[in-house]
């Protein structure tokens, strides 16, 4: 049974919850160190501004802890993100079935989840982080944070549109073209595409850098290899998180169709009971 056929909670919920729960653990053990890091860091350089006679900035008191934030707080975010990705799966999937079926292709449903797990990741998180990477805490100006989180969205909601332009017209030409070469057309639009969105967006470099005094250096740069292990591992996160949605729904569909072609019990060899 493909998976547009299979329960709405099974098909919509289970392997975004899935994700988010492999996506969380990953990111416990890998990520939040660095986050302590950045703020252990952060902590440091505000100290040293103050000594200098700067104003450094001003924190309220935490309504979470960090123990909270990193374990209850960031499961529940990582999950809920998980699912909502896994609902947008679910649906592009059920999209791009149909309209395959129309045109007289029988997609495998194994391949047809994961192709569409990493295309769904390349356009959500990849093709955005290249020109847009995670930053911890600390990387960043906050005069600069409306201005980054518009053009972070920006480039994410053009990468979203251009890769549903590129899946159309690869959908439209696969009859007369081909699966592979309507692909190949596709791709090379979409990064034509993203490639002219990625000059014309603004870029930010506002990794800090480090602080001297009177006396010298008070205190270096932001780690670079905090940063460069952040950006790489919330990649890896991502990656993670997108190619657990994609195994799950393939194994969901093809379990249903395993069950679907099983013959029945009551079936003789005739095929009556």
């Amino acid at each position: 049974m493909p998976l547009s056929e299979m329960p709405a909670a099974v098909r919509y919920l289970v392997p975004g919850a899935v994700a988010g729960l492999a996506a969380f653990a990953f990111s416990r053990v890998m990520i939040e160190p660095l986050i302590g890091a950045a703020v252990d860091y952060g902590g440091e350089r505000e100290h040293v501004e103050s000594t200098l006679g700067g104003e450094g900035h001003a924190h309220g008191h935490e309504l979470f802890t960090r123990a909270v934030q990193e374990n209850i707080g960031a499961a529940v975010g990582i999950v809920v993100f998980g699912i909502v990705m896994g609902v947008l799966f679910a649906v592009a999937h059920t999209v791009i079935r149909t309209a395959l079926e129309h045109r007289g292709f029988a997609p495998d449903a194994t391949s047809l989840a994961l192709l569409l797990s990493a295309g769904m990741f390349a356009a959500i998180a990849f093709v955005p982080s290249l020109k847009y990477p995670a930053n911890p805490p600390s990387v960043g100006l906050d005069e600069t944070t409306a201005a980054r989180s518009s053009a972070f969205l920006t480039m994410t909601a053009l990468s979203v549109v251009a890769a549903c332009m590129a899946v159309a017209v690869a959908l439209a030409c696969a009859r007369q073209w081909g699966p592979w070469r309507s692909t190949a057309l596709a791709v090379v639009g979409y990064v034509s595409v993203m490639l002219g969105v990625a000059m014309v967006l603004p870029s930010f470099d506002e990794v800090p850098g480090p602080i001297v005094g009177p006396e010298g250096l008070l205190l270096g740069g932001f780690p670079a290899e905090v940063l460069a292990d952040f950006r790489v591992y919330t990649l890896v996160n991502q990656a993670l998180m997108w190619l657990v949605i994609g195994v799950v729904a393939a194994v969901l569909a093809n379990g249903r169709i395993g069950r679907a072609n099983r013959p029945s019990r009551y079936c003789g060899v005739s095929g009556h009971r």
